[in-house]
């Protein structure tokens, strides 16, 4: 069963993705906060903030938004834009930019 709020907040994300590439879909292992605490969950995005996948590679993100989830699955976007290319990765219905 999915919330209204939760189902708006999913439409939302893909409304947005009209035009975009899916790239790839990863599983989120953990990030690293500023003291250098790791964290098994994810805990949304901080600008600066990098995410770590299972697969050892990561993402840096350049928005913030909070969201609490273990080991959830991140599906990431891109877009070709006049100065490079764009990315964006949606979490459990919810869209943050990366890079």
């Amino acid at each position: 069963m999915v919330s209204v709020s939760s189902s708006a907040n999913f439409e939302s994300a893909w409304e947005q993705s009209v035009g975009w590439t899916i790239e790839s879909t990863k599983t989120i292992d953990s990030f690293e906060h500023e003291d250098g605490r790791v964290e098994s969950a994810f805990q949304g995005c901080e600008v600066g903030r990098e995410i770590n996948f299972r697969d050892d590679t990561y993402i840096t993100c350049t928005t913030q938004g909070y969201q609490y989830a273990y080991a959830p699955t991140a599906i990431l976007l891109s877009k070709n834009a006049a100065y490079g290319k764009v990315w964006r990765m949606i979490v459990n219905g919810k869209m943050y930019g990366i890079k």
